[in-house]
């Protein structure tokens, strides 16, 4: 050993690299654990730490057995030379000229073939097809009569006519969860046929005619498993789907997962509770003239959200019209005037037609400033701003009017407002017998126009749409 070597942190910084030939042509033939003792290995040529073939194996989570059959599978393609089994010693090759294609032995697949043939008798198996399966055994390590007893199932549910991609897709499948011996393959038909009559219940709940496949056990293992729920709640969601499907289902399912409904009760009422929002979101998009074929982002995103923050559907239809008539006419306009009002703490339909008839109210008042300073505008929110804020210092309406009348004719009318009104402030001066003792007022204030709504629970069509109107803009 040199004198000089890299610690174990500098080795860890540093890099392995791994040719792209390697990624692109014979990695995705290969199982997980063959791509994993080829890297490893690789890792190991670069490093200068003493490593046995158990300590790859716990690293990698592995049996050592399949480490040295890992080997032997990438000594097939060329890729390393397997000098010596016990101790296990490894050359890696360079991969190029010396590097081959693994050859298979087609000659010890006749009896596989034969029987293959007789499971699939709906049609006739091409050369490139037995090759493809050939190859799915050889990379994935799958015994002959695990392969057998995979095909003979998929043909089971989908027919014997059922074609290649199906077949090698759930062989795929089952070597990626490590199934690949007769006895595993037996154990997971097992589990298959025990909840099959489960499961055909879910579609059957949904609509969906089809036999239960594999794919449908996972996820039932899933909800039952890992989600926790019980067959009679994963009846009960089923139910609630009207274009029911498994991935449909399975959606619900973490949804349901996730809200923490677990039981029949609660996600009957979970399920009328989305109805409910599916349907507010259907009247709030006509009220403020929107269309979304596809519901679920609106309730997602907005009704959901507005309802957990405590707006009922009357209340959410009254800022809709609103919206409509005030020119904000998309859901993120609507979204923006309820959380303004929301940070008032404006949230039920009563506080909502109070702020409305005092918005009413003050911009009646606000006219009436507007026109004593000699203004013909329309209110607008930096006006309501001075008006609170005046009110805030302790003036009445109609000292507010004589420090109107004060400031007609002055270029900057409401900013002459604001120092009358602070001067008056500082000075105590809160009655208008005392403003006139102390600022030349012209007696011909007006008086504000009161305007009186019922104090009612109920209110008309009519009586909305008047309030709604003459509520001018307001910038939430």
């Amino acid at each position: 050993m040199a004198f000089c070597t890299f610690s174990k942190e500098y080795s860890l910084s540093s890099y392995t690299s791994v040719e792209n030939v390697f990624i692109y042509s014979y990695m995705p033939l290969a199982g997980d654990n063959a791509v994993k003792v080829y890297l490893y290995g690789l890792y190991l040529c670069q490093s200068s730490n003493d490593f046995s073939v158990a300590d790859m194996a716990r690293a990698i989570g592995a049996e050592t057995g399949e480490i040295v059959d890992c080997f032997k599978y990438w000594e097939e393609f060329g890729l390393v030379e397997v000098v010596s089994d016990d101790p296990l010693m490894v050359n890696y090759l360079p991969i190029g000229a010396s590097s081959k294609p693994r050859k298979i032995n087609a000659e010890k697949y006749t009896e596989f073939n034969r029987s293959l043939q007789k499971i699939l008798a709906g049609r006739m198996i091409s050369t490139n097809e037995y090759s493809e399966y050939f190859r799915i055994m050889e990379t994935f390590n799958i015994r002959q009569e695990a392969m057998l007893m995979i095909a003979q199932y998929c043909a089971d549910i989908k027919g014997d006519d059922i074609g290649c991609k199906y077949i090698s897709a759930v062989a795929k499948d089952f070597a990626g969860r490590g199934i690949t011996t007769p006895e595993k393959v037996e154990k997971e038909l097992e589990n298959y046929i025990i909840r099959s009559t489960d499961i055909a219940a879910i579609l059957a709940a949904m609509s969906v005619k089809r036999r239960p496949e594999i794919e449908d056990v996972k996820l039932f293992a899933k909800w039952t498993g890992e989600f926790g729920f019980e067959l009679p709640a994963i009846l009960q969601a089923a139910r609630t789907l009207k274009r029911g499907s498994v991935k449909k289902l399975d959606e619900l399912m973490l949804e349901l997962y996730s809200n923490k409904k677990f039981s029949v009760e609660e996600i009957s009422e979970f399920s009328k509770s989305r109805k409910y929002l599916y349907e507010l979101a259907a009247k709030i998009n006509k009220a403020i003239s929107v269309y979304y074929e596809v519901l679920d982002p609106v309730v997602d995103n907005y009704t959901a959200r507005w309802t957990a923050m405590g707006y009922d559907e009357q209340a959410l239809l009254l800022v809709a019209n609103y919206c409509f008539k005030r020119g904000r006419r998309s859901l993120e306009g609507m979204d923006k005037t309820l959380e303004g009002l929301y940070a008032k703490g404006i949230v039920d339909f009563e506080s909502i037609v109070g702020y409305f008839k005092q918005v009413s109210k003050d911009d009646e008042f606000l006219r009436t400033v507007l026109d004593s300073v000699g203004q013909t505008r329309r209110p607008n929110e930096w006006d309501r701003q001075n008006l609170r804020q005046w009110r805030g210092w302790g003036f009445t309406d109609e000292l507010i009017l004589q420090a109107a009348l004060c400031s007609a004719g002055k270029s900057s009318p409401f900013t002459y407002m604001n120092a009358v009104l602070s001067s008056w402030k500082s000075k105590g001066v809160f009655t208008p017998e005392e403003a006139a003792k102390i600022t030349n007022v012209p007696q011909n204030a007006k008086k504000s126009k009161e305007i009186h709504f019922a104090n009612e629970r109920k209110y008309t069509e009519e009586e909305l749409e008047a309030l709604i109107t003459d509520v001018d803009d307001i910038d939430i």
